[in-house]
């Protein structure tokens, strides 16, 4: 990054000890021999260079939370970012989630659609809860700037959003600042398997997750139009009305973040993300692939177009040349790679291979498994044209049984849920019941207001017996329904959700509860209901 060679590295120090003034000559004398120096290769241009003062709070996070990401940039600069979390037992565990949305205006773009998002960096204490890093803001122009030659004016005007980029200019920026962080701020950089991670844009899915709230929320939340906006859209969206952007792009961070603590994610610019445009066809995108697709609405958006499932084609040319618009910026994503190791790759390799898992199998014998079963064949014969027809079979049928593995893995996890949120209301019941039945014994001397204390006491023993019979019922199809591998992770990867929403208590007292008692009910072992309600506090 160049910069002044007459800028010295070292602090301004206090006025007691602040140098003699420099005249002219001396100014002049200092300057040609630091040129000099540095010509002659005798010192580093870096060991001249000032070390710019760090950029006042609100020009690189202005509205900071505890659990942010700040990574440094150039020019004293700074960039925030907030974990996207997603649970995941293994490094193939990836999340299903319904993207696009039902307006028939947009169907030819947006129709809804199954996508699958998943974490590459691992929490350190809760390896089970993965995730990515994405921009709290969208890229300003100062930050922009801070990656190109000199470096930029701290200004208010700064920290608008960078926008009439072209989409190869934003692809570039994060390669530059990728670049620059491994170089500059190795230390702070989030690693996966000791391999540094990187800076690019989010795919689609990353910023549609992102934008619905993620885990933060929960499912039917997240398929809504938008995140929930409690005190009014205003608050959260700068979209084309006076009320709000009057048509006018907007200081980055002014407004209410979405569930997941991230700025702007609807209005205000349009953003950029790293794939191509397609139509799409029904359940599944057509095959032209276009321009660049750009999400989240934009300043000049009406409010009743705002939606998460946004999403427009940009031609990057027309009849000028390269396109650029004034509507549209970007964020960005910082992520590991997926193999950063060769201990990954073996894992992946291992995993794979239990697509679905298969036993052992030999000609003469058919395999339970009706995937082993096709490759044993497939193995067995000699006709190229026939192997090629039965391998493809058994790809087709791997691809069949994995959807129902996921299927089922969902299920379970619903049922988990399910049995918590029983094991949470009987918990209330209980100490509902108890503090009763406590009244009642001190109104022996009010008859009057003991009965109708009675009466109420009476019915919500029913209400209590009626949820431990649900409880009981649903985790007695949970261990008998699933296996207990599947069990275990399902209640793991909804702890973590628990945790994100910030009901982690939940998880701790109910989750661990209900995966136990199905285990419990996998082993043979009937739960008892007075032992069941015992538990219950």
């Amino acid at each position: 990054m160049p910069c002044s060679i007459l800028r010295s590295t070292r602090p301004v120090p206090s006025d007691e000890a602040r140098p003699r003034p420099v005249n002219r000559r001396e100014l002049a004398g200092q300057r040609a021999l630091a040129t000099v120096l540095v010509v002659a290769g005798l010192i580093g241009v870096t060991a001249v260079c000032a070390q710019p003062a760090a950029w006042p709070a609100q020009h690189g996070n202005p509205q900071p939370a505890p659990d942010d990401v700040v990574l440094p940039m150039p020019c004293g600069g700074a960039m925030a970012f907030r974990r996207v979390l997603i649970p995941a037992s293994d490094p193939l565990d990836d999340r299903r989630v319904q993207l696009g949305g039902a307006d028939p205006r947009f169907a030819y773009a947006e129709q809804l659609r199954s996508g699958y998002v998943a974490g590459g960096f691992r929490d350190r204490k809760q390896t089970s809860q993965h995730y990515f890093l994405l921009g709290k803001y969208e890229v300003t122009r100062q930050q922009f700037d801070a990656l190109a030659q000199t470096c930029p004016t701290v200004s208010d005007e700064g920290r608008m959003p960078r926008v009439s980029v072209t989409w190869s200019e934003a692809v570039a920026f994060t390669a530059r600042y990728s670049d620059w962080l491994v170089k500059n701020a190795a230390a702070k950089l989030p690693a996966d398997e000791g391999s540094p991670g990187f800076v690019r844009l989010p795919t689609e899915e990353e910023w549609e997750f992102a934008a619905r709230g993620g885990i933060a929320v929960a499912d039917s939340v997240f398929e809504q139009t938008v995140f929930p906006m409690t005190e009014g859209m205003q608050r959260y969206v700068w979209f084309g009305s006076s009320e709000s952007a009057n048509h006018e792009l907007n200081v980055v961070g002014l407004l209410k973040p979405n569930p997941l603590g991230l700025h702007d994610m609807l209005g205000n610019a349009a953003e950029f993300v790293l794939g191509s445009f397609q139509l799409n066809k029904l359940s599944r995108p057509h095959g032209q692939s276009g321009g660049y697709v750009v999400k989240g609405g934009d300043y000049e958006t009406p409010a009743a177009d705002v939606r998460s499932a946004y999403r427009m084609e940009f031609n990057p040319i027309d009849r000028n040349g390269e396109r650029r618009s004034a509507l549209v910026g970007f964020r960005v994503a910082l992520v590991p790679a997926v193999l950063p190791s060769t201990q990954r790759l073996q894992t992946v390799r291992t995993l794979w291979a239990d697509l679905p898992k298969s036993a052992a199998a030999s000609v003469g014998a058919p395999a339970a498994d009706p995937v082993q079963e096709v490759d044993v064949l497939a193995r067995a014969i000699t006709d190229p044209a026939l192997k090629t027809r039965v391998q493809n079979l058994g790809a087709v049928l791997k691809a069949n049984l994995q959807a129902r593995n996921e299927q089922r893995d969902r299920s379970a996890r619903s049922e988990v849920r399910v049995a918590a949120y029983l094991a949470q209301k009987l918990s209330g019941d209980r100490a509902n019941v108890t503090r009763k039945e406590s009244v009642l014994a001190s109104l022996k001397s009010s008859p009057d207001l003991a009965k109708d204390v009675g009466v109420d006491l009476a019915r919500d023993r029913d209400a209590l017996n009626a949820n431990l019979v649900y409880y009981i019922d649903t985790v007695n199809r949970l261990g008998m329904d699933y296996p207990g591998n599947v069990i275990a992770a399902q209640g793991e990867i909804l702890g973590r959700e628990f945790e994100a929403r910030g009901t982690g208590a939940l998880y701790e007292r109910h989750v661990k509860r209900a995966v136990r008692h199905a285990a419990q009910v996998r082993a043979g072992k009937a739960l008892d209901p007075k032992n069941v309600l015992t538990e219950m506090q």
